[in-house]
């Protein structure tokens, strides 16, 4: 009931229909006080809200829709939409600082929330055969509710009134429903200027579904509506997905809430495809075949065209980068997961984003964009030995070095260590592209594909007019399907017969040194790049070859029953080295003994003259890489295993 004296401040019309509406519970009396609200101020507005929570009664809920209940639904559904209305009409005007509208929505929610449920039960998702009210209409009056409710009580810094266990799944039926809601239809009940009026339905489903996501109780929920894992994160890409259209909207992109709005969902989508494919790793695969990566940084490369402010862009890639971070350390497949980042400029959008702040010691790598582009730059470099990738980063390098943020270029840490990473990416390129050119010629396109085999020895030019190479079985490489050898999983052959062939006259030997050449839980982009590897080899033995020759006067000292039996161990990527005894690398051999893995290596003459005379007085050297759990991984030479292979047959023929 209104106060004698707030009823006494209003025109006397109104008092008229209030009282009508007190006396008799009549949707016409009703509809003329809704009729005539739009023209009354905003302090009358706030004295009149008792009169629109009245009809609100959970006790008068019917069961199920029927004719019977008509009148209390019109009624509930009329008060419901001027709620709505007026709550706008006076957030927009500034008007009611007291926030007499907004302790009414609160105080009044328990009166508020189980109409709302019914709404959703009975009109949106059409459990009723008799819907009075359209399911759009149900639609928008729920969906508002529920957002002002979300801003409502994060602008009184309390916990939302939607951590209710009642409305967790019809919040969950909402935002799997926005996703076959067309653009147009959004949450729009008022023309006046309010803050989260014209919203799309989808921003208003994911708004809603990231303020529940935490609770643990609304996940199952949220799983058991959707039917699972899988049908949860593919919502949350197509919501993503959905981002970028709604992105380019003049009417979202003109408002800064909606902006806002748009990073929010874009953060707990994010947020939502890394919790399930921290559940489960067959949904964490299939999602990486179907681009999750790309689609996430192609969205955030569309949020930051936007006029966001730093600190909503940092907020965007934070968890972005968590969830590439995650699948770096955990897919099956992690190349092809910072490639589908790099291909949707990832590199280019994180230089771009600058801190809202000065660099704090607390803060995380997640959460400080100075600290993810440090991190992403160590991620390059780790994974420069892929092919894919470094084929990827050659192409781009120098358009990254042109185009650096400011965030890099104002850190002089951040640029010193790009500095690093940038000749470190040069470099590997250029040996890479010698490496293939000097050692493996292939004009073949396909002869390029088959850079990985190694066994192009067992190929000859068909004639000199053309660029095909042929096996000596008949067949070219444009029409050959080569098998991979799952000896050592490097060499690839046309038929068995080559493989046959292969075996009787050298592949015995180097067999078992080009499985200790890629390891036994390498990744398999690092059996791609022995090419590569052996090319770092060689340049690594040359620029420390004094050192090395040092090391190993000290080792013979230090072993002196080992002098004949030293190796040198080559830490590509710290650029370190050392000399050990044979005795502590024998577990790469598979079982040989020290004896017999001497007797196979002094068998083979080296047709290139000790490995272009840097073999030196050692018996072979060895590698560190990290493997995919990134710890060190050592690996026999890839120079030595790579020669043993083309140059085994020639070499084998050349003893007497």
């Amino acid at each position: 009931m209104i106060p004698a004296t707030q009823l006494s401040q209003l025109p006397q019309d109104v008092r008229k229909l209030v009282r009508r509406v007190y006396t008799n519970r009549s949707v016409a009396d009703f509809e003329k006080l809704c009729n005539r609200l739009p023209r009354c101020s905003p302090s009358e507005l706030c004295i009149l809200q008792p009169v629109l929570y009245m009809y609100l009664d959970p006790d008068r809920i019917p069961a199920k829709s029927t004719p019977a209940a008509a009148t209390d639904i019109e009624l509930v559904y009329r008060s419901l939409l001027v709620i709505v209305a007026t709550l706008g009409y006076i957030d927009g005007s500034g008007i009611g600082s007291a926030g007499s509208e907004k302790q009414y929505l609160i105080s009044a929610w328990n009166r508020v929330s189980p109409w709302l449920i019914y709404f959703h039960d009975q009109f949106i998702m059409c459990r009723a055969n008799y819907r009075p009210v359209d399911k759009m209409a149900a639609i928008r009056i729920v969906a508002s509710l529920l957002l002002h409710v979300v801003i409502v009580s994060g602008k009184r810094g309390g916990t939302t009134l939607l951590i209710t266990p009642a409305l967790y799944r019809p919040i969950a039926e909402l935002w799997l429903l926005a996703l076959k809601t067309k653009d147009k239809d959004v949450v729009c009940l008022s023309s006046s200027p309010g803050p989260a009026h014209i919203t799309s339905f989808r921003v208003c489903g994911s708004f809603l579904v990231s303020s529940c996501i935490q609770d643990e109780s609304f996940v199952t929920i949220l799983l058991e509506v959707s039917g699972g894992i899988g049908a949860v994160t593919s919502a949350a890409l197509k919501y993503l997905k959905s981002l970028r259209s709604m992105a380019k909207d003049p009417d979202i992109a003109s408002k800064t809430f909606k902006l806002e709005l748009l990073v929010l969902v874009f953060s707990h989508c994010v947020r939502i495809i890394a919790t399930t494919s921290m559940l489960d790793a067959a949904i964490r695969e299939a999602y990486l075949l179907q681009q999750s990566v790309k689609e996430i940084f192609w969205t955030l490369r569309v949020l930051q065209s936007l006029p966001l402010g730093k600190e909503s862009m940092a907020q965007a890639l934070a968890p972005s980068f968590t969830y590439l971070d995650f699948l770096l350390k955990h897919a099956d497949d992690p190349a092809s997961a910072l490639h589908q980042a790099l291909c949707a400029r990832a590199f280019e959008t994180m230089v771009h984003i600058s801190p809202s702040g000065p660099l704090e010691a607390p803060k995380l790598v997640e959460t400080d964009p100075r600290r993810i582009n440090e991190a992403f730059f160590r991620i390059l470099f780790k994974y420069s030995l892929d092919a894919k990738i470094l084929s990827y980063v050659c192409k781009h390098v120098d358009a990254w070095s042109n185009n650096l943020g400011p965030i890099v270029r104002e850190e002089k840490y951040l640029l010193d260590i790009w500095s690093s990473v940038e000749q470190t990416l040069r470099v590997y390129g250029t040996l890479r592209f010698k490496a293939e050119t000097i050692w493996w010629p292939s004009p073949s396109k396909k002869g390029l594909v088959l850079q990985v085999s190694l066994r192009l020895h067992c190929f000859i030019p068909a004639d000199s007019s053309t660029k095909h190479y042929q096996c000596h079985c008949g067949g070219t490489a444009e029409d050959i399907r080569f098998r991979q050898y799952a000896g050592c999983q490097v060499v690839r052959y046309c038929s068995k017969r080559c493989q046959r062939d292969s075996w009787h006259s050298h592949h015995r030997l180097s067999c078992k040194f080009l499985k200790a050449a890629v390891g036994s839980s390498t990744p398999h982009r690092i059996k791609r790049s022995l090419r590569l590897l052996a090319a770092l080899e060689v340049t690594h033995k040359q620029r420390k070859w004094d050192n090395i020759l040092r090391l190993f006067a000290a080792a013979q000292c230090e072993y002196p029953e080992y002098q004949e039996r030293l190796v040198v161990e080559l830490a590509l990527d710290k650029f370190e080295e050392s000399v050990r005894p044979l005795r502590d690398y024998l577990f790469l051999f598979n079982g040989l003994s020290e004896n017999e893995v001497v007797d196979r290596l002094s068998s083979w003459p080296d047709p290139r003259g000790q490995v272009q005379g840097l073999q030196g007085p050692f018996l072979f050297s060895v590698i560190t890489v990290h493997d995919r759990y990134w710890s060190r991984q050592t690996l026999f030479s890839p120079c030595m295993a790579l020669d043993m292979e083309i140059y085994g047959d020639s070499a084998a023929k050349a003893q007497p």
